[in-house]
This record gives structure tokens, C-alpha cells and sequence, in this order.
């Protein structure tokens, strides 16, 4: 390549000058006498490498769709091979069938759905990733491969040359990194807000100029200026559309930054021109300023979806970062992710157990509240599960591991609610499609404006067309249904109600019956006294006074039963040598031993059982002086807005019954009491599958509401499954939505929810479709600028954005 001569157009000698790889101009030290010439090192090595492995395609197809300029390539020296290390594999990927391991990584640079589109068209398509799914508002992606044929530093390479830099989820890295793109987000902003500022000084001189006059040079020197003070705003803060537009034309697709670049492109041209014939017309200021508006709506949409996104997050929150460690009888303060299977931990009364693991030594009482939304202590005994999460109360516990980190109960439910937002509905995925072809018909009506404006007025042609590529951005059409659904899921998180799939939503709009369990879904959990039989010959003070003791023996005792007593009355007596077991409780009262239990507990305690106890129904039996004196039975009420919510269900149309398995006069008594018609007990999980089936079969869209194993195939049958708290690993797996929390008031609250957010959506739809084509018809019309185009693009966006906000509530 060699210099340009006097008789070569500037074109041609702008071609020669230009790096053989990203095309950027080379300088005159690297221009090279023969061959091609590199702007810098790294390009010269990238050219290299694609010439060696027969990729020459590349550059045939940049030459084909020609946008703006590259970013020189800059070799970092990273090859991600540690990403292919055991150690790294066996700490961030999870083992899948067939060999396979699946692993999350934030990218940077993603910023829309079509960037969703590229990174999992080139990882399934180009890079024989097994699966692939990109979350858009946290940039975070799930890669499913096989090392042995794709190694993960293959699949990072390829999403570094596409300009998705990734990076493994260590600690708080995805938070971190995607805090430095705000941060440059924030930066390209400024700069085109104080450009724009400076050149409007300017601008203002010139406008003036036309009335009252102003020297040529003069003027000539203020358009030069401008086109200065106009460089870093178009090539540097406009670079995001631009490296949007020109990633989706590698991979043949529209991306919709490609209208907005082009409008960016079309005014900057124009103002040149008019800048190298020393006429009037320039526009910098109207370009800077169309700079900065496009980049402060996107800034403000990216935080709205960023704060959609967070639900899951405030799961994890609170656990600890350092446990304690119990060693050849020495306890060490270590960090969390030291801990390892078989160590036992020390957990004190009030701190979060940050494992999953079993209860050792003697066990302990904790709460599950972040599990079962219930907040009682239940008691865990030698070898009874304990979870992430779990409050340990009352006593020390000793934890022997199990599980940490992401394999931990707790993250698999938050990691969960983090998939259901990455995974998008069908409704997601056809308006993404349709986006497509809308950019498409974007191009084509600016071609149409063109012509027609080159005809009628050829100083307003390119104008008009820049007005119309950026009033038509379909960036409000693209958020309208992704955005109203993870709002909707987020709240619904915060209410107790984990969706598994943004569908779950699309599903629970349809819903018309619902097929309700009884034993933890419309019971509370909450326990109190059904029944009380005293021994005879107790008079009523002798009754009063006992109720009162067993008050005060019970406020050592955290577990259900005994607040269950402590409701019931209320004991201000002193209790000495109390001693709290796994099946009762005992203390001294007066001199005499008084017990709480089981009728186990009372016989391996070798407490009288008289005749008179043994013929009545009771689950805790109360002894005094080594002899029962007083028998209960202890229940687990109904919800106490059971009743309540089955109202608000059949308000909303939806015709209710309650299948259990459970004791036919039980499951008719509860019905009875929430006001549901239709009840049958003693319900074989075959018969509740066989019940669904049916309603399924005539049509009819089903919902089911159940916690055990005899409810999962019921719940994969239904159009939606749901699994109540403290529901089986197996009807949580086979579940679409889980609840933490008990009673029907969830059911009616997801159902709600759900209807009022596919609403939401279609109004957005059409405020979208509607703004689309009255802001294209208004810029083929030209009536209006691309200035006045820049500030209406994100105010159709914020506002499908705030009926987001504002629509679907629990």
C-alpha cells in the first residue's frame, strides 16, 4: 500500500490509509510499502489468526453490510483458559447428563434484545455451545456444553471477539462490572450533554448571524468549531449504537440500534457537508443533543430493568460471610466459601445458618421462615435436614455440612426466580420476532421518505429520514411485555410467590378451576387447642390453675405447641429445672414435677396413663405427680384469610374444589368452613391426576395447589401447578410457581396479579404500535425534527416503562 498522490480522489487515498482489519485510518509510521497495513499490533494479529483458520468470510461480509467504524482490536492477553481448569469447573459449573456442565457468566455489553439474539445465535449456532439463554436486564448468561468437545475458553473467546467481554460470577463480580458500565454509560452522557452545551453557544451565534448578518470567516471558523466540539459525542458517545447496529448486520440481522445509528449518521453527514461548502445549514448542536437524550433514555431504561431484575438477590442477602468451624475440639472463624461437606459448624441463637446440613449433638431449635414463610420454631433432632437461611433459636446448634454455595435449598430457589427472569414467554418471544421485521419496515419507509423528499425539497430529504429512523426506534414495542413481566414476578417474590418461568404468568391469565389441597394450603400451620379433657374430679379453679402452670412451663418452650398453650392462658409462676426434649418439655412447679408431651414422652418418662386418658382423642397429653391429668388436642387451624381469599377467587370467576387425601369428614369440615361447594377426601393421587385429566380434556384451564408427593403428577398435569411451603422436593420440581408462605390468599393473589399484568401488556402493545405509527406518518410528513424525534423515542418507552410499574399489583 502506498501513499496517495495528488491525482487519487480523497476517497481513495482515505481506502489506502485504512487498516486491512478494522478499518480504521493507519498511521504514517505503520503504513507499510507492500501488503496490508495494520492500525496497531493487535489488529495485525487478529488479521493473522482469521487468515490461518480460514475465515476469511469475516471481511467478505463487513464489506457487505459497511457501517460505521471499529474499534481497533486490543489484544489483552487473556486466552480464559483458567476457565478450563478442574478447580475453576468443579467450583462454578454444575454437572449436567450426558457429561455436560452448565455455568453462568455476565457478559459486558449487552444492553437489548437483540443482543440477547447474537450472543445465543453465535454460542448454539457457530460455537457448539448444547444450550444458551441470555438474562437481558442483569446480563448474565446460562451456558450448557460439553468440555470435552467445547471447552469453555472456546465459547469466552467467542463472545470476546463479539464484543460480549465475559466474566465468572465470583462474589459480587456481576454487580461490580456491571456498575463500571453505568458508570460509562454515565460518562458517554456527559460528554454529549457538554458538547452539546458548548456547540449551542455557537449555533446560537450563527442562527443570530443570519438575521443581523455575520463575516463569512467568521461564520466558517463557528462551523468548524462545531464539527471539533461534535467529534466526541458522534465517535465516542453515540459508540453503543453504533456497535449495536453493526454486531446485529454481522450476523445478518436489524438490530434496532440501526435506525437510530443511521439518523445519528444522515444529520452528522449533512452538517459536514454543509460544513465543507461553507453554507449556513449545519446542525451539531441538534446532533450532540440527539446524542445525549438517546443515551439518557437508555440509562433510565436500563436502571428501571436492572431494578426488575433484583427480586432474587435480597433471598441472599443476609447470610453470613464467615462461619464457625468445630476441630479436634477447637472452634476457628472462617470464610464461608472454605467450608466444605462433613465440617461442622457452630451456630449461636440469633444467626443464620449459612449450609445445608444435619443437625448434630442433640440438635436444636431454628426457623424457616425463608423457606416455608412460616415463622414458629420447629425443633431438629440428631440427623434432621437444616437449610440455608434457617434462624437458629433458643440454643447453640451444630451443623455437620451437606451443601454450600449455589447447591445450598436457598440458592437453588433464589437461582430459580433469577432463571424465570432470564426465560422468556412465548408472548416475549413472538414480540421479539416481530421487532425484527419492524426495523425492517423502518428502513423501507425511510427509503420511501427519501425519495419523496428528494423530489419535493431536497434540503429537508435527509432530515426528514434521520427524524423518522429515530422516532421509530421499536425500543418501546421491544420492552412492552418483557418489562411488565418482570415487574409483575418481582413483586410477586416480594409477596412470598416464586414463578419459575415468566409463562407461569401467561398460564395463571387463564386459569378458569382450581384444584386445592388441604394439609398445608388452606390449613395455616399455626397450632391451637381443638379439644381439652381434664381428669375428673379437677373443679374449675383446680382447671385454671393448671392451665396457668402449664402457661408457665410452656414459655421455655419455642416450639408450636407450646404457644398454642401459651394463647390459651397466661402463667406467671415460677419453674425450676426445666428440661425441653424432643417430644415434651418437664419442669418443678411448687415441688412438683410437671410434663408436656407425647404419649411417648409420657411413657418414656414412666408417667400413669389412667383409663379414662387412654379412651380420649388427644395429641398431647399433661401430667402432674407422675400422672396425666389433662389430655388435648392440638390442630392446625384453617388460614385465617382462607375464607376471605376463596371469596376473592370465586369474585374472579374461578370455580374451586378441594381434593385431598385426608380423612373425608376433616376435608368436608374445612370446606365447609372457607365456603368451598365441591370437597371429596380419601383421593388417591391417581384419582387426582384422572380429575385433572378431565378438566384439562373439556377445555377447561386448571390450576393446582399442593405441597405433597401425591400431588406432582396432579401438578405436571395442570395448565399450572403450585407448590405450598414446606412442599416435597418432588411436587417443587414439578410445581411452575412456588409459595412460601400457607393459605389460599397466595392462589388468589398470583391469579390476580397475573390477569392484571397480561392487561398491562396489551395496553402497552398498543401505546407502542399506536406511537410507532403516528410518530412515522408525522416524520414522513415532515413535521418533525430529528431533535424533537430524539425526546419522543424515550418518552414512549418510560411511559410503556411506568404503566408497568404502576399496573400489575399483588
Amino acid at each position: 500500500m502506498t501513499g496517495s498522490g495528488s491525482s487519487e480522489t480523497p476517497a481513495r487515498a482515505k481506502l489506502k490509509m485504512s487498516c486491512a482489519h478494522c478499518g480504521l485510518p493507519v498511521p504514517k509510521p505503520l503504513i507499510r510499502a507492500e501488503g496490508h497495513s495494520f492500525c496497531c499490533s493487535g489488529c495485525d494479529a487478529v488479521y493473522e489468526i482469521l487468515h490461518s483458520e480460514n475465515l476469511d468470510d469475516y471481511y467478505r461480509l463487513r464489506e457487505e453490510f459497511a457501517s460505521a467504524p471499529q474499534k481497533a482490536s486490543r489484544i489483552s492477553g487473556k486466552d480464559f483458559r483458567y476457565m478450563d481448569d478442574s478447580e475453576f469447573l468443579t467450583r462454578y459449573a454444575i454437572p449436567k447428563a450426558e457429561g455436560r456442565l452448565e455455568i453462568r457468566l455476565y457478559l459486558e455489553g449487552v444492553h437489548c434484545a437483540a443482543c440477547t439474539w447474537l450472543v445465543e445465535k453465535v454460542l448454539l449456532e457457530r460455537e457448539g455451545a448444547a444450550f444458551a439463554q441470555l438474562d437481558q436486564g442483569r446480563s448474565l448468561l446460562d451456558i450448557v456444553f460439553d468440555p470435552r468437545t467445547t471447552p469453555l475458553s472456546k465459547l469466552a473467546r467467542a463472545l470476546d471477539r463479539f464484543g460480549y467481554t465475559p466474566h465468572p460470577l465470583i462474589e459480587n463480580s456481576a454487580a461490580r462490572i456491571q456498575k463500571k458500565e453505568s458508570r460509562a454509560l454515565l460518562m458517554r452522557m456527559g460528554i454529549a450533554g457538554a458538547v452539546a452545551g458548548n456547540i449551542m453557544l455557537l449555533a446560537a451565534a450563527l442562527y443570530a448571524g443570519e438575521y443581523s448578518g455575520i463575516d463569512p470567516e467568521q461564520a466558517n471558523l463557528f462551523r468548524w468549531l462545531s464539527l471539533g466540539l461534535s467529534l466526541p459525542a458522534v465517535f465516542y458517545s453515540a459508540q453503543p449504537f453504533f456497535k449495536g447496529a453493526w454486531a446485529g448486520l454481522r450476523m445478518k440481522m436489524l438490530h434496532m440500534d440501526l435506525p437510530i445509528s443511521l439518523g445519528i449518521l444522515a444529520a452528522f453527514s449533512i452538517s459536514v457537508y454543509g460544513t465543507l461548502l461553507q453554507r449556513q445549514e449545519v446542525y451539531y448542536d441538534s446532533v450532540a443533543m440527539l446524542i445525549f437524550l438517546l443515551l439518557a433514555g437508555r440509562m433510565i431504561l436500563n436502571r428501571a430493568t436492572s431494578r426488575a431484575a433484583e427480586a432474587a438477590e435480597s433471598l441472599l442477602d443476609a447470610a453470613p460471610k464467615t462461619v464457625r468451624k468445630e476441630e479436634d475440639g477447637k472452634t476457628e472463624e472462617i470464610r464461608l466459601e472454605l467450608a466444605e461437606p462433613d465440617d461442622v459448624l457452630l451456630v449461636l441463637p440469633g444467626e443464620i445458618i449459612a449450609v445445608d446440613g444435619v443437625a448434630v449433638q442433640n440438635g436444636g431449635w431454628v426457623t424457616e421462615a425463608h423457606l416455608t414463610g412460616e415463622s414458629a420454631p420447629v425443633y431438629k433432632g440428631d440427623g434432621s435436614n437444616v437449610y440455608s437461611g434457617s434462624i437458629v433459636v433458643q440454643m447453640p446448634l451444630r451443623v455437620k455440612i451437606t451443601a454450600t454455595g449455589a447447591l445450598t435449598r436457598l440458592s437453588q430457589i433464589a437461582e430459580m426466580i433469577r432463571r424465570a427472569g432470564s426465560e422468556r414467554a412465548p408472548m416475549v418471544r413472538l414480540h421479539d420476532k416481530i421487532a425484527g421485521y419492524f426495523v425492517g419496515t423502518v428502513l423501507t419507509l425511510a427509503t420511501i421518505t427519501g425519495i419523496l423528499w428528494w423530489n419535493l425539497d431536497p434540503s429537508r430529504w435527509l432530515w426528514n429520514v434521520a427524524a423518522l429512523l429515530v422516532v421509530t426506534c421499536p425500543c418501546s414495542l421491544g420492552l412492552a411485555t418483557p418489562v411488565a413481566f418482570a415487574i409483575a414476578m418481582g413483586r410477586a417474590a416480594k409477596r412470598g410467590v416464586y414463578l419459575k418461568s415468566a409463562e407461569a404468568i401467561e398460564r395463571a391469565a387463564k386459569v378458569r378451576h382450581a384444584v386445592l389441597d388441604k394439609t398445608g394450603t388452606i390449613t395455616s400451620g399455626a397450632m391451637e387447642i381443638g379439644s381439652l379433657q381434664f381428669a375428673p374430679g379437677l373443679n374449675a379453679a383446680e382447671q385454671e390453675t393448671l392451665l396457668k402452670e402449664l402457661a408457665a412451663l410452656e414459655t421455655f418452650s419455642v416450639h408450636p405447641v407450646a404457644t398454642a398453650f401459651r394463647s390459651w392462658a397466661r402463667g406467671d409462676m415460677s419453674v425450676e429445672d426445666v428440661r425441653v426434649h424432643a417430644k415434651g418439655i418437664e419442669g418443678t412447679l411448687a415441688g412438683q414435677i410437671l410434663c408436656a408431651g407425647s404419649k411417648e414422652f409420657m411413657r418414656d418418662c414412666e408417667i400413669l396413663i389412667p383409663e379414662w386418658a387412654q379412651t380420649i382423642q388427644g395429641n398431647v397429653y399433661c401430667a402432674r405427680a407422675g400422672q396425666v391429668v389433662a389430655v388435648t388436642m392440638i390442630e392446625d387451624r384453617v388460614s385465617p384469610e382462607a375464607k376471605q381469599a376463596v371469596g376473592e377467587l370465586h369474585a374472579m370467576g374461578i370455580e374451586l374444589e378441594i381434593l385431598s387425601g385426608d380423612r373425608a369428614e376433616e376435608v368436608s369440615r374445612v370446606a365447609e368452613f372457607v365456603g368451598v361447594s365441591a370437597a371429596r377426601g380419601g383421593a388417591s393421587p391417581e384419582e387426582k391426576l384422572a380429575r385433572v385429566r378431565e378438566l384439562e380434556a373439556r377445555g377447561t384451564k386448571t390450576i393446582v395447589f399442593g405441597d405433597g408427593v401425591n400431588d406432582s403428577a396432579a401438578l405436571s398435569a395442570a395448565t399450572l401447578g403450585v407448590s405450598a411451603a414446606d412442599a416435597s422436593e418432588v411436587a417443587r420440581g414439578a410445581a411452575d410457581v412456588f409459595v412460601s408462605r400457607r393459605g389460599p390468599a397466595a392462589l388468589s393473589e398470583l391469579l390476580s396479579l397475573s390477569r392484571r399484568t397480561m392487561k398491562t401488556i396489551r395496553l402497552n402493545v398498543v401505546i407502542a404500535v399506536l406511537y410507532n405509527l403516528t410518530g412515522a406518518a408525522l416524520a414522513m410528513a415532515g413535521l418533525v425534527s430529528p431533535l424533537l424525534a430524539a425526546v419522543l423515542m424515550p418518552i414512549s418507552s418510560l411511559t410503556v416503562l411506568t404503566l408497568a410499574v404502576r399496573g400489575p399489583r399483588v
